[in-house]
């Protein structure tokens, strides 16, 4: 559907404006003066930049939402274009010779057939009222909007507080109605304004992508937007099903039942013939990708979202899902289209699945896709790494190209299975990476001595996909079989062996689940790690300048070592997740948790205290000498590694940075605490003591190396003192694991001690070095060994 879409005209056949001693001109008089966008609701545009409103919907409930059709342009502030911001249940009332529009109270109801069992629950919970405005006077009903529509409603100034970007407010004179964003179609009703915002003291994230820091000019939308038509059934939420979900509590639930109501989100998708059978669908499930999406990456993405018609298919909805470009004729504005947008920002950083639903039921009304435009060569930086040695170099381009565009495929699937309803699934990797829906790592091999990236990432939904899809979307009927058969099909999902355990059991800094790790791979990530170290150690072996683009200056190439030097990072984080790591399962209401096996703990253990041997973190000589200061005006970004020695390479500093990510991966305060927990109980156990004593034996207790590896050991030991540390002061740390850690302090104080006095004399400075530290950090918890520890360079995401 075309919109009316409003241009700003002057209009001046209508003569000269009324003097101001006149009266105002009635809303007669304002609607043959305005320019009209006919649909959900009608606006009528002004020549003197009001906008005006025929409040023919009175108490009938529909979303507000707003949006930001222009982003800032910066990752780390998340003011991205595209951006979705809160959903409002909201509707216009009429008191007096007032509209107001009142934003009504959805977390409190009650789903009574009862009027005054829901009156009571309305009357008990307050409501907000977001804008008044006085009706003009005339026999057409007219009410003007500029008071609702300039203002933050999208919550600008707060984002921007929150990333540290100072204290911006709204400069209302420098904002204004866009009289080319007001449009309004069948379902929805939307209203471009630009918004400007001034702070004295802007962050440097605003300087880097704004012209005048000092005024932050962005384009914002307000939608109206219909609420869907009757005969949606919400499904209820299972913690197992791996969807997102919408809780309220319900008042008018008996009180042997839960008064807080949980529903999936999802689609509204009919079978042509309802019930379990395949069938044609009424209407499918059709998303549309940004037309400005280049080649060969738009074709990459419509592969990768076609994916999930697979899914759909298995689940009895033939042809419920479909991906096409979006047509020329169509506005994305347009609440019926599924959207996949192509966003630009100054860094590269995360894509988002998001989606309009409706806050009574969790039906979902439109699917919005933000893919960042950086993250394929973010991927293509990788691959170039990984073939630098790579003697046929038309074989490396293909395979580089390759590996991105399988990655974009998967992005593609991924973020829009959230706009599906569907969660993360961050032990998907532990079972045959049985889900689109997990961070995927590259899968990287070694065939017949070269690096290996042909299996990089897989094609197509996985089975936990299509379980979910199945039971998310399946047509059961109505009733007790109905849920009889959703149980059914949840039973044959744990049958497979499909785990599920989703973000906040992953990704929290408590989560301990062993199985359920970000950017892994494998059923066994000890294992994993083992042979990703192998990779690493070819790869770095193998690597130089041809992992450069053409034209790029040397200097450029200790920038594309980054993401090759730290291969390893998340496979450690993983393989540290088994030490004091628990296993459980969601749906078993009868199971309990278990700690993971000593013996798996003590593997994990080894495999990540392997990553801090000196040769694992030394670079080959012949690779240093190549890693030149940056050319001219080409300079440092975040992606660089940091330096201690001004404009040359220094491999210590990257070998600081990928060591304390180790050791802290290790003495994770929660972590140390459920290591000693669990040898409280259990003798068989870890315990906080071991992995202390077998950190020290890796390290400080090695007799010292000779060569380029002396320069790593040497930075890692102050690393590894540094993090005892630390973590002895840590408040999250139990009095048991603070009361072990003064011990092996105190021990290893001792044994610094005595290995100084019979060492060479730079050896002897280290060890005494060292053990007043221990000593000055065991009296003072705001000392620190390193005073400004390295940076790690950003990983996530991949």
């Amino acid at each position: 559907m075309r919109p009316y879409s409003l241009a700003l005209a002057l209009l001046l056949a209508l003569g000269a404006a009324a003097p101001q001693s006149q009266a105002a001109p009635d809303a007669t008089v304002i609607s043959q003066q305005s320019k009209k966008a006919a649909g959900f609701l009608d606006f009528y545009y002004h020549n003197d930049g009001q906008l005006y409103l025929s409040p023919t919907r009175l108490k009938k409930p529909f979303l507000l939402l707003t949006s930001l059709p222009q982003g800032v342009g910066s990752n780390d502030i998340g003011l991205d274009r595209g951006q979705l911001g809160r959903t409002r249940l909201v509707q216009f009332e009429r008191l007096g010779p007032d509209i107001i529009l009142r934003e009504l109270n959805s977390r409190y109801r009650a789903d009574s057939d009862s009027a005054p069992e829901r009156r009571a629950v309305r009357e008990a919970f307050a409501e907000s009222v977001l804008w008044r405005a006085a009706l003009v006077p005339g026999k057409q009903p007219l009410v003007p909007l500029n008071e609702l529509l300039i203002q933050d409603l999208h919550g600008v100034a707060d984002s921007l507080k929150a990333a540290g970007q100072g204290e911006f407010q709204l400069d209302k004179q420098r904002s204004l109605i866009i009289p080319e964003g007001v449009k309004s179609f069948e379902r929805n009703s939307d209203v471009d304004v630009l918004l400007t915002f001034s702070s004295a003291k802007p962050g440097a994230y605003v300087a880097q992508v704004t012209p005048d820091p000092k005024s932050v000019s962005i384009r914002t939308r307000v939608s109206f937007i219909a609420l869907p038509e009757a005969g949606y059934e919400p499904r209820d939420y299972l913690a197992y099903s791996g969807y997102l979900m919408d809780e309220y509590l319900d008042y008018g639930t008996a009180v042997d039942q839960s008064v807080v109501r949980r529903h999936i989100l999802r689609h509204r998708l009919q079978k042509k013939v309802p019930g379990p059978a395949p069938s044609e669908v009424v209407k499918p499930i059709v998303y549309y990708l940004d037309p400005g999406v280049p080649e060969p990456i738009r074709s990459a993405l419509l592969d990768g979202g076609r994916w999930w018609s697979e899914a759909f298919d298995a689940a009895g909805f033939i042809g419920g899902f479909k991906m096409d470009l979006l047509p020329e004729d169509a506005d994305p504005q347009d609440v019926r289209y599924n959207v996949v947008q192509w966003v630009h920002r100054a860094s590269r950083g995360w894509s988002y699945g998001s989606a309009v639903a409706d806050p009574r039921t969790g039906e979902i009304i439109k699917g919005h896709v933000t893919l960042g435009s950086l993250r394929v060569r973010q991927d293509h930086l990788i691959a170039r790494g990984l073939t630098a040695g790579w003697d046929d170099r038309q074989a490396a381009a293909d395979a580089a190209m390759g590996l991105s565009l399988a990655r974009i495929r998967q992005l593609a699937a991924h973020e829009i299975g959230h706009t599906l309803g569907l969660e993360h699934n961050f032990a998907a990797s532990s079972n045959d990476n049985s889900s689109v829906m997990d961070y995927p790592h590259p899968q990287i091999g070694i065939q017949a001595g070269q690096i290996d990236i042909s299996q990089a990432y897989g094609t197509g939904v996985g089975a936990w996909d299509k379980f979910a899809i199945s039971y998310g979307y399946g047509d059961f009927g109505k009733g007790e079989a109905g849920r009889q058969a959703l149980a059914e099909l949840v039973r044959q999902a744990q049958s497979q062996g499909l785990r599920y355990i989703g973000e906040a059991d992953s990704r929290r800094a408590d989560a301990s689940h062993a199985y359920a790790s970000l950017w892994d791979n494998g059923s066994d990530p000890v294992a994993e790690l083992n042979r990703l170290q192998q990779v690493r150690r070819l790869a770095l072996d193998k690597f130089g300048p041809e992992a450069l683009l053409p034209g790029a200056p040397q200097g450029e190439l200790a920038d594309a070592l980054v993401p090759l030097y730290l291969l390893s990072r998340y496979q450690i984080e993983a393989a540290a997740k088994f030490i004091g790591g628990t296993d459980y399962s969601y749906q078993d209401r009868n199971g309990s948790w278990q700690y993971i096996a000593p013996e798996l703990q003590r593997q994990a253990l080894s495999a990540v205290l392997a990553t801090l041997a000196p040769e694992s973190l030394t670079l080959p000589r012949e690779l240093t000498e190549l890693l030149v200061p940056k050319a001219g005006s080409y300079g440092d970004t975040r992606e660089s590694f940091a330096r201690g020695t001004g404009v040359i390479s220094d491999p210590l500093a990257m070998a600081e940075v990928l060591g304390r990510h180790s050791v802290h991966s290790l003495l994770w305060p929660k972590r140390l605490n459920r290591v000693a927990e669990a040898a409280l109980n259990d003798r068989e156990q870890l315990s906080v003591t071991e992995l202390v004593d077998s950190l020290l034996a890796k390290t400080l207790y090695l007799d010292s190396p000779t060569g380029p590896e002396r320069g790593p050991w040497l930075r890692v030991n102050a690393v590894v003192v540094d993090e005892l540390l630390q973590a002895l002061h840590n408040p999250d740390c139990s009095t048991e694991v603070r009361a072990q850690l003064a011990a092996r302090l105190d021990d290893l104080q001792q044994q610094l001690k005595r290995r100084a006095s019979r060492g060479s004399a730079d050896l002897a400075a280290h060890y005494n070095f060292l053990a007043g530290a221990i000593g000055k950090g065991m009296d003072d918890s705001q000392f620190r060994l390193i005073p400004n520890p390295m940076a790690m360079p950003p990983g996530s995401p991949i």
